[in-house]
């Protein structure tokens, strides 16, 4: 079966090389590799042309600065697999990856097949049915919204695309919306994804409303739909969203962003849902003792120093 193997590029060109060489050098052969640069302004497009010229699996398309989300909607509609995977350009996979997850896949026909990255902990080796894995989503500890993980069946994807206004957690309400599609999940302890730490990303830039705060946009969608779709969850969707909001106030306040309504909305969130949160069990003691903290005083974040994971 032709795999589709699906790589947003903007400015990468220090880690590009690595990752299409990880790609092209794959122990699978059948493969579609389709690159879309992002509008980068270094020697990005100049490699992509490169892999393209010498491997014909490569395929390479340029487009003007739209961000990732615009340009993950290209990579689909190019993509041709009968399964698909995202990789993010600044990462690279292990050389049998595609090999191993194939290999999972088959033995159950699967939908999705959820891997692990490089050095992470252990996850239990097993399949879940649609249910468990929206509740597992919704927990988002060990089945989580990010695409580069999740080798999925290209039809899982047709006529959805990602919200170009979502600048983060775009790839969560992905994820969301084609686990409303699937029947069956394998989830599998191979540790097969490199994921670098690049300053450059999204993830790592300083907080705004329009950036990094997008992502309590997609909980508050996340959750208003749960309500609708599976609403014996609704309280752990309540309560992910308040941790959610709880991230956002703590880094944009790291980020010495100024008290205003986006910040005042998000802990009137947390307040609501400080019951939920504490039955929940998503967080540690001490991370629900930061969730009353910024729940009414904002300002305390920036005095807490810890990292998300």
């Amino acid at each position: 079966m032709l795999v589709s193997i699906l790589i947003p590029v903007f400015n990468c060109e220090a880690f590009l090389r690595q990752c299409l060489d990880s790609v092209v050098g794959q122990t699978y052969h059948d493969l579609q590799v389709v690159v879309v640069d992002d509008g980068s302004t270094d020697g990005s497009w100049a490699i992509m042309q490169e892999y393209s010229a010498r491997d014909s699996r490569v395929e390479v398309y340029h487009q003007e600065n739209a961000g990732v989300a615009t340009a993950r909607n290209r990579l689909l509609d190019l993509a041709k697999g009968d399964f698909i995977l995202f990789v993010d350009s600044d990462d690279w996979l292990e050389i049998n990856t595609i090999e191993v997850l194939m290999s999972e896949q088959a033995i159950g026909d699967y939908d999705m097949v959820s891997f692990r990255e490089v050095g992470s902990g252990s996850v239990e080796d097993c399949v879940y049915t649609q249910e468990q894995a929206v509740k597992e989503f919704l927990r988002h500890i060990n089945f989580a919204g990010s695409l580069w993980n999740k080798l999925s069946r290209r039809t899982l994807f047709n006529e959805l695309r990602f919200d170009p206004s979502v600048s983060y957690g775009e790839d969560a309400l992905m994820t969301w919306h084609v686990l409303q599609r699937l029947v069956r999940v394998r989830i599998t302890p191979h540790q097969l994804y490199n994921h670098r730490m690049n300053d450059a990303s999204i993830s790592n830039q300083f907080w705004t409303p329009q950036k990094k705060g997008s992502g309590s946009i997609v909980w508050r969608t996340i959750t208003e739909e749960t309500a609708k779709w599976w609403p014996q969850y609704l309280d752990i969707a309540q309560a992910r969203y308040a941790i959610e909001d709880m991230w956002g106030l703590y880094y944009a306040s790291l980020a010495e962003y100024p008290y205003d309504e986006h910040i005042r909305e998000r802990q009137l969130n947390v307040r609501r849902n400080l019951r939920l949160i504490r039955k929940s069990g998503l967080v540690s003691t001490n991370k629900i003792v930061t969730c009353y903290a910024l729940a009414y005083c904002y300002s305390l974040g920036r005095f807490l120093k810890y990292t998300r994971k």
